[in-house]
């Protein structure tokens, strides 16, 4: 490159252009054309404005490399009466023309000119009819970049006899807001019906490309008599170079596209709910195409006999549960497959596979499952006996007398809890693919979490005084259940707190017979967010202190309130925490190492051998004396406590001197 010149292209020479031309090797764009100038030449206003017009189009050409679509803001939303609100913003056309909003504009419908309507079909131009003053139908609410002139000025003759003229010293670039009426089929049908044959004509053909390239949607409007009654974003407005991000020739459809019609999809839901009073209804009564994943409308499984009458009976639909922190990436994967076509034929819709998912949250996951048989189950359809859907292997089967299905009954904890994942508000429906596969695992697959902390589990809680407390929960635990209250304590939320241990050993402790369900229920509520927090930092508040033997103790019972006090410890302040500490683990002081002490066995006849000498370093010299007699020596065996066992001599020691024979006692005189 350059650097003088600022460019990176190479002058051709007058022969070298002849002959590539002559080759075909030379490919000219006329649009990129400017002036060149040199010292001499005259300049008209023509040259200057080619000049312009090379950098427009530079500019456009960028623009169109980095893709079109909504840069930021622009948000539609509706306003009081007939107006609508427009957030500042900006965005580039399909064309690659920069549209700018520096200031929010309130725009009333009514006073959009008929002439600056722009078709659908047929591109941009002006419409050779009389303006409405009630529009009705579907509308895309759009910006169109334009450019006027203005700021006269004088204007010197152009020849020696010539007036002078006014003209306009200035281009100015704008921004228009502008209607274009969406060319449907034009029925009188509602417009919600209409609304949703629009999404199945943008979202199953990119029928948004239909709009001209000169303008930038930003939503469609339905208007009844210039009011508006819905806006929807989503079905026109897409983000800049959201397009560029999917790879080329995978997946149905851009994944602008394909993001744009899940939104738009809970839009047209939420609206049609509000519609209908919340009630729920079927999805070809307002749909005519379905993403590929998003939301169904409450209550349209019956829980008495598990039949579901959102989606076509002939489609196979299945419910499940999925931890709700996984639902978003499930969602992404099935955006890869193509949207569900209500309005296709039936065999079509046979190969079409279904899966209802009820998201659980993540700390009651482990219980949930343990209450279900299996993760998987089959919803019928509600109108399962109409003849037009019936298989002819079907209408053979039903030649006899039906029989009503018989209800499920509530007493089976199985199906109460697929009862209660099915009535949830937050069901979600992805589409699955057309494979062929089935588990091949034999057995059943137990989780463990802390085994390298199983072995050290017992020790710990012996040193805990909760080993008790332990055997006690174990001797009414199934052999599940005990596998799972090992794998719970020895994982390291358990093991690095006793409190939170003591607390759930108390939790079992209360739930009576203890089976796999009760443990998983114990481990959910404990591992809940910001439950137990409060007790750890009880037990953190002071680093000298341990809870008591005694008060974890009481925590393993099950007595103890430990609930309120992790409650109020979790907020409570740092002056606020020992008092609580004391009223809930009664902390002891930690015992400081003792290092170099000699073994108990030998620190015994040292204390004996310091307290006989002390006597004896303090005594007279005739004290001394009479203990050294025979009748002292009686005295003080007689005062000695006697020897529980006799101690071992130690090989160093000498050994003890045989007692001096006994003498008798003198008849008269001696001391």
């Amino acid at each position: 490159m350059d650097l003088r010149t600022a460019t990176a292209r190479p002058t051709l020479a007058a022969a070298e252009v002849a002959a590539l031309r002559a080759a075909g090797v030379l490919i000219e764009d006329p649009r990129r054309e400017r002036p060149r100038y040199f010292d001499g030449r005259f300049l008209a206003a023509r040259d200057l404005i080619r000049d312009q017009q090379y950098i427009l189009a530079r500019e456009a050409d960028l623009g169109r490399a980095a893709g079109s679509g909504v840069a930021g803001g622009l948000e539609v939303s509706r306003g009081e009466g007939d107006r609508i609100e427009i957030a500042p913003g900006h965005g580039v056309t399909p064309a690659g023309e920069l549209v700018v909003l520096p200031r929010a504009a309130s725009v009333r419908l009514g006073d959009i000119p008929h002439a600056e309507q722009l078709s659908a079909r047929f591109g941009l131009g002006r419409i050779a009819q009389p303006p409405l003053r009630n529009r009705t139908g579907l509308f895309v609410l759009a910006l169109r970049p334009v450019e006027f002139t203005d700021n006269p000025v004088g204007a010197y003759p152009t020849t020696i006899t010539g007036p002078r003229t006014v003209e306009d010293a200035d281009i100015v670039e704008a921004t228009a807001v502008v209607l274009v009426p969406w060319n449907d089929d034009g029925a009188a049908d509602a417009l919600d019906a209409r609304r949703g044959r629009a999404a199945a004509t943008i979202f199953a053909g990119d029928g948004a490309r239909a709009l001209s390239s000169n303008v930038l949607a930003l939503a469609m409007i339905a208007l009844q008599n210039n009011v508006p009654v819905w806006i929807d974003t989503p079905l026109v407005r897409r983000e800049l170079g959201a397009d560029r991000a999917d790879l080329p020739g995978l997946g149905h459809a851009p994944r602008a596209l394909r993001l744009a019609h899940l939104l738009q999809h809970q839009l047209h839901l939420a609206d049609a709910l509000a519609a209908n009073g919340g009630r729920g209804f079927a999805a070809r009564e307002r749909f005519a195409l379905l993403p590929s994943a998003g939301p169904i409308p409450p209550g349209m499984i019956d829980v008495r006999d598990f039949t579901q009458r959102y989606f076509p009976a002939e489609m196979a639909v299945d419910l499940s549960i999925i931890p709700e922190d996984e639902l978003p990436a499930l969602v992404e994967e099935s955006l890869s497959l193509p949207p569900i076509d209500l309005t296709a034929a039936a065999d079509t819709l046979e190969s079409t596979a279904v899966l209802i998912l009820a998201p659980v949250p993540r700390n009651e996951w482990r219980a949930v499952s343990a209450r279900l048989a299996d993760r998987l189950r089959a919803l019928r359809p509600a109108a399962i006996n109409l003849v037009a859907t019936r298989k002819p292997l079907e209408i053979l089967q039903q030649l006899r007398i039906p029989r009503a299905l018989p209800p499920s009954a509530p007493s089976d904890p199985v199906d109460a809890e697929w009862a209660r994942l099915a009535a949830l508000p937050t069901l979600w429906f992805v589409r699955r693919r057309n494979l062929a596969y089935r588990d091949a695992f034999a057995g059943e697959a137990i989780r463990l979490a802390g085994l390298d902390r199983m072995d050290d589990l017992r020790p710990r809680l012996g040193g805990l005084g909760l080993d008790g407390a332990l055997e006690r929960v174990l001797a009414t635990a199934t052999p599940r259940a005990a596998v799972e209250v090992n794998s719970l304590l020895a994982s390291p939320r358990f093991a690095d707190s006793p409190a939170l241990t003591a607390a759930a050993i108390g939790e079992l402790t209360r739930a009576g017979s203890v089976d796999q369900a009760a443990v998983l229920r114990v481990a959910a509520e404990l591992s809940a967010p910001g439950v137990g927090d409060g007790l750890v930092r009880l037990e953190t508040a002071r680093t000298d202190t341990a809870p008591s033997k005694t008060a974890l103790r009481e925590l393993a019972s099950g007595e103890a309130d430990w609930r309120g006090a992790d409650r109020a410890a979790a907020s409570a302040s740092a002056e606020e925490l020992a008092p609580l500490a004391r009223k809930l683990l009664r902390p002891q002081p930690l015992r400081p190492p003792v290092t170099d002490t000699p073994p108990a066995a030998d620190v015994a006849p040292v204390a004996r051998t310091l307290s006989a000498a002390a006597p004896a370093a303090s005594a007279s010299p005739a004290a001394a004396a009479a203990a050294t007699s025979p009748s002292g020596r009686r005295r003080r065996s007689a005062a000695a406590p006697p020897a529980t066992a006799p101690a071992a001599p130690s090989p160093a020691a000498p050994a003890p001197a045989k007692p001096a024979p006994r003498r008798r006692k003198p008849t008269s005189g001696g001391t």
